[in-house]
């Protein structure tokens, strides 16, 4: 110990002799451990931290499959009987999705979106609320349901974070609840929910089975596996589609891991990044093993003297160690600091694309990685500059003298230049990566989605069940705010959908009319629009007609027969639903699936059902895009909106968006004051925040490799300004003797550029492979595009001239005299 202290102190005098060495070194190395301790963070939070639930081992995600490719949401009776007939689970639980409700407390009306579960939720989950209590039992049968659990952000907005909000009363959708629990911060499943309502689990309410709308987690007993209760429930899957072989028709069950469930296919993301910063660490580190080999020269003296003097090489390479790892855990401090700034902004950051089921923090976990990172980093960047100077020459270097000159061994440079070559190429190949990935953001945002975007205004509207009931009282609405919505100046296409592009919907399987045998497996998209929503948003008409008044009026004679006996629980007589003809327009995509080659306009179809309802098509338009970016269009029928408890106001004007949101609150205000306007924006603000997980991967990755750039530039400037230094007796003879500035420069020139083609080369190689690895990622760009590798290779290639210019500038700048003297 007493050695070791003495290590220290030597290493920390040393230090302080060199602040400015110190200071460059240090902060390099805070660099590249600060972002790797940032990454780190995050991927600890969303792939090794254990999820925030009591054996979350346990827990698993549980769907059904059918005949179409996937998985898919729950039919309610079908749960039912798996959670009473399995004897893999300790217990299953249903929640909905989420609800858009509207929040009254103090008189203002608000957005949110509100859960619905089973009353064993959040017993199987295993969590307990911050404040209050969880569901009760029995609180998910109709009559008990008025409660509500709130998360705790909207418990800190709304409430401002009273202790006594638990028992106060609010309204959702006009209906009285009670707040009886506050979720603690960390609980945010699932899909950022703000607050939770109890699902109603009452067998005259749970639909056909062949409606798949709910989503269900198990907890598994212990010791057994997701694929042993996988084997399980498909038994019962398939039991059920004998007991059930209409709608259960190759039904069958997946079961798979929560964590893996929410994480889905973000994985290829969260290593990208960790891969990128670690690159930037490698640079750092090779930077920081040229700084102490270049000092290693003005060192050699007093190593050597230390050596004559009995210091073992053991011994010597400790001390060198000891203060490269100083070194080191200073670096990691200050990298510490740093992810904790860069954590905290990562938090506040909506809309990157990761999944959110925990809050990202500089945790216990994180800083055992950090310290074990910086110890990892000085050994790394320490261990060869120490070998190097632990061998010095006694007999050159205690000779000394004026005229001595002073040069690094052969192996020495070699590998100076090879670390230098090694920062060139890691910088090529994450900029060809970063490089890629932002033309496949640009080539996402330019992207063809079947509507326009300039001009296209839209925001959601949210009708509660307790003010509106009936089928009536929503057409009347609709048909009210679009009235309202024609006045608004610059507008010249009003319309409502139950949807927009790119954010999902739902679907079903068709059966067309006169068909024989099975079904096609293609689901087929189900969206509802009014008259001029083609109109408003661009979609052009490929043959017959869109919808008109009339139609509207049709569709609204037969819902308001049909849904009567649907909210039963009852099917309609096939006499009633057979004689039933909804008008619909449908795809370019679905006229060539299903009637190739013919003239699809007047064909019938219906969901599924031998017996209708029928919908007849009476117009085709072109393809849009409705469920991402990605997403190819897919077959996709089109109803005629005649209201609904969800709508969206679509209008194309020519105003700018605010002044349009102000009328069409003025607008809405008057119909129902207690309604709020949501989700306000621009079509192209939609088509944005579908983009806007590749824009922060790329923008990301992309300042990480600006980053690696700019420490391979100092990295060849701080080389060849050594070597610049080392030279300057053998410059000053050579231009005494004749040597022109023009060649001193070239020379000094040519020996950087040498070094940065071989690192190009060797990057162009690495920046390949890379770029098979970032396929998964990339949409609508090649990886090994060769404009992205041509422009990227001559933008560092610039970079490494400008470095390389100015070491050589002033070696062609040296006064002959003055070098003659140097040392």
């Amino acid at each position: 110990m007493a050695t070791l202290l003495q290590d220290l102190r030597y290493a920390f005098r040393n230090l302080a002799n060199a602040r400015g060495f110190a200071l460059v070194a240090a902060l390099t190395l805070a660099i590249g451990i600060g972002a790797n301790t940032a990454i780190f963070s995050i991927i600890d939070t969303i792939l090794l931290r254990p999820l925030p639930y009591r054996n979350p081992g346990e827990l698993v995600r549980l769907n059904e499959t059918e005949s179409a490719p996937g998985k898919y949401s729950f039919a309610e009776p079908d749960f039912v009987d798996w959670k009473t007939q399995d004897s893999t689970f300790q217990d299953m639980t249903l929640f909905a999705w989420p609800s858009d409700m509207n929040l009254a407390a103090g008189g203002r009306p608000e957005h949110v979106q509100a859960l619905p579960t089973e009353a064993n939720f959040f017993s199987l989950l295993g969590v307990t609320p911050l404040l209050g209590r969880a569901w009760a039992a029995g609180e998910d049968q109709k009559g008990k349901d008025d409660v509500v659990i709130l998360s705790y952000g909207l418990w800190q907005s709304r409430f401002a974070g009273d202790p006594h909000a638990v028992g106060q009363s609010i309204e959702l959708n006009a209906r009285k609840r009670t707040i009886v629990g506050v979720m603690p911060a960390s609980f945010r499943f699932p899909w950022k929910s703000q607050l939770w309502i109890p699902q109603v689990m009452d067998p005259k309410l749970y639909g056909g089975r062949g409606s798949h709308w709910a989503n269900a987690i198990g907890r598994m007993k212990p010791g057994v596996s997701a694929k042993a209760a996988e084997a399980d429930l498909k038994i019962i899957a398939a039991r059920l589609e004998k007991q059930y072989p209409g709608p259960n028709e190759k039904v069958g069950a997946a079961v798979t891991p929560l964590r893996d469930d929410l994480v889905g296919d973000r994985r290829p993301t969260l290593f990208l990044m960790l891969g990128a910063v670690g690159v930037v660490l490698l640079i750092a580190c090779a930077n920081v093993a040229n700084l102490l080999l270049s000092r290693a020269l003005a060192r050699q003296k007093e190593v050597a003297i230390r050596s004559a003097l009995g210091a073992s090489r053991v011994r010597l390479v400790r001390q060198l160690l000891t203060e490269s790892l100083l070194l080191s855990l200073v670096g990691g401090a200050l990298g510490l600091l740093l992810a904790w700034v860069g954590v905290s902004l990562f938090s506040k950051t909506k809309g990157y694309g990761l999944p959110e089921f925990s809050v990202v923090q500089v945790n216990g976990a994180v800083l055992a990685f950090t310290f074990a990172l910086a110890i990892a980093t000085g050994v790394l960047f320490g261990l060869f500059p120490a070998l190097e100077m632990s061998r010095p020459d006694l007999h050159e270097e205690l000779k000394g003298g004026a005229g001595s000159s002073i040069s690094p061994g052969r192996r020495r440079r070699f590998t100076s230049h090879a670390l230098v070559v090694a920062e060139i190429a890691l910088s090529l190949m994450l900029l060809v990566s970063a490089s890629l990935l932002l033309k496949d953001f640009a080539a996402l945002r330019s992207l063809d989605i079947g509507v326009r975007r300039d001009g296209v205004w839209t925001a959601a509207v949210q009708l509660p069940e307790a003010s509106y009931k009936t089928d009536r009282q929503k057409y009347d609405f609709s048909q009210t705010l679009m009235e309202r919505a024609r006045r608004v100046g610059g507008v010249d296409a009003v319309a409502l959908s139950d949807h927009l592009p790119l954010e999902g919907g739902s679907n079903y399987y068709v059966k067309l009319r006169g068909q024989t045998g099975a079904m096609s497996n293609q689901l087929v998209e189900r969206h509802s629009a009014s008259p001029e929503y083609f109109r408003a948003m661009g979609v052009r008409l490929l043959q017959g007609r869109t919808f008109t008044p009339a139609d509207i009026q049709t569709a609204l004679e037969h819902d308001m027969r049909l849904n009567p006996i649907w909210e039963a629980g009852a099917q309609p007589p096939a006499d009633l639903t057979n004689g039933m003809v909804f008008p619909c327009v449908i795809n370019e995509s679905m006229a060539r699936f299903f009637w190739p080659n013919q003239n699809p306009l007047g064909k019938m179809f219906s969901q599924g059902g031998d017996n209708g309802p029928w919908k007849q098509v009476i117009g085709v338009v072109s393809d849009v895009r409705q469920w991402s970016l990605t997403h190819k269009p897919v077959p996709e029928a089109y109803d005629a909106f005649d209201g609904g408890s969800r709508l969206f106001l679509v209008l194309h004007t020519s105003l700018p968006p605010s002044s349009v949101t102000a009328e069409v609150r003025r607008a809405l205000g008057q119909i129902d004051s207690t309604l709020p306007l949501y989700s306000v924006r621009s079509m192209d603000e939609v088509v944005g925040e579908q983009a806007e997980g590749q824009q922060f991967l790329s923008l990301l990755v992309g300042s990480f490799a600006a980053l690696a750039a700019l420490l391979a530039a100092i990295g060849i400037y701080g080389v060849l300004s050594y070597a610049v230094r080392q030279r300057t007796r053998e410059i000053g003879i050579r231009m005494s003797l004749g040597a022109s500035r023009g060649r001193v420069l070239g020379e000094v020139l040519r020996e950087g550029m040498q070094l940065a083609v071989l690192g190009l080369a060797v990057g162009i190689a690495g920046a390949f492979a890379a770029g098979r690895v970032l396929a998964r990622l990339l949409s609508e760009v090649k990886p090994g595009d060769p404009l992205i590798f041509a422009a990227t290779a001559g933008l560092l290639a610039m970079v490494a001239l400008i470095a390389c210019y100015l070491p050589a500038r002033r070696a062609a700048r040296l006064d002959p005299m003055a070098a003659l003297r140097y040392e």
